[in-house]
């Protein structure tokens, strides 16, 4: 844990060390700049919980040791097969929460993100990725198709509150996209 804990120092102070070299002698649109240092916070811990424990495996026998793979194909598998109810609630549920900071944050900064099918397909691609990683570089962690399913309805969800927040204060998108 200790290990993940540096590497997200070391993240977080070269982000400020960027974000304070960038907007130096710049003006700064403090909304814009609270939204991005939360999204940059989001993605930390993104990575900080889907990669825990770090134990790194050098993918396809480099070093000439064999190496297993697990990654499981069938849709709620993993979910049928946990005996505790709770668990399967905090599994569903803590996978969907986990990509709706990346459905609401992601069209409030990028003008270009806007529309429903690139929050789905960045959702999926972001969660492909993970599960990739998890699947060949760690030996503690697997990747599965629930994953793939609850991630990409979490950013779903994200992006339906973005359109519920945008109707309501029409302001946001301008607000947001003006300060480059």
């Amino acid at each position: 844990m200790w290990q993940g804990l540096v590497i997200l120092g070391i993240f977080s102070i070269l982000w400020i060390l960027y974000r304070h070299k960038r907007y130096k002698k710049k003006y700064v649109d403090s909304s814009r700049e609270l939204i991005i240092n939360l999204f940059f916070v989001y993605l930390l811990s993104v990575v900080f919980l889907t990669m825990q424990p770090f134990h790194w495996n050098i993918p396809f026998g480099i070093w000439g040791g064999k190496t297993t793979y697990h990654y499981d194909f069938n849709l709620f598998y993993e979910l049928k097969n946990m005996s505790n109810p709770k668990l399967q609630m905090l599994y569903s549920l803590g996978n969907i929460a986990l990509f709706i900071p990346l459905g609401l944050f992601t069209p409030l900064l990028f003008q270009h993100c806007q529309r429903l099918w690139t929050i789905v397909l960045l959702g999926f691609a972001s969660s492909l990725t993970i599960e990739l990683i998890q699947t060949f570089f760690t030996m503690t962690r697997r990747g599965t198709l629930d994953d793939l399913v609850f991630n990409t309805s979490g950013a779903v969800i994200g992006y339906s509150l973005y359109i519920i927040i945008k109707l309501v204060t029409k302001k946001i998108p301008i607000l947001l996209h003006t300060a480059k």
